[in-house]
């Protein structure tokens, strides 16, 4: 199923952020089942974005005007389809990691010896590519 990139987008921080969600939400309203219901929307291949738009504005409502955003280390994850003028995908030595199934924007960069993450959804390790 194709997301909205805004959609696809906010899943990105929900699967690399998902503990921190889930510690906020548990603090704040004492139950963490809006992530779980969105987290399990996702798994079976759901309709995934008015579980996201939900969870946004409950952060919001929480006092964070950025919502899931506040979650991303930029504010807002990069759009991965965005190429550097000149560069020749086919045999960039750079390697990144995104989503193993395509269906957000979520990227990672290694980063010394440490291990591949998670897809917060699927369970797997993010897939490796070139830029």
């Amino acid at each position: 199923m194709a997301e909205s990139n805004e959609t696809a987008q906010r899943l990105a921080i929900v699967c690399a952020k998902a503990e921190n969600i889930r510690q906020r939400l548990c603090s704040l309203a004492g139950s963490d089942t809006l992530l779980e219901e969105l987290l399990a929307a996702a798994r079976s291949g759901g309709e995934i974005a008015e579980p996201v738009d939900v969870l946004h504005a409950v952060l919001q409502g929480f006092g964070d005007a950025q919502g899931l955003y506040a979650y991303s280390d930029s504010g807002r994850t990069g759009d991965r389809s965005v190429r550097a003028g000149g560069t020749n995908r086919e045999c960039s030595p750079e390697l990144v990691y995104l989503c193993p199934a395509a269906r957000c924007t979520r990227s990672w960069w290694p980063q010394g010896p440490v291990p591949v993450p998670r897809c917060a959804i699927s369970g797997d390790t993010l897939r490796r590519d070139r830029l």
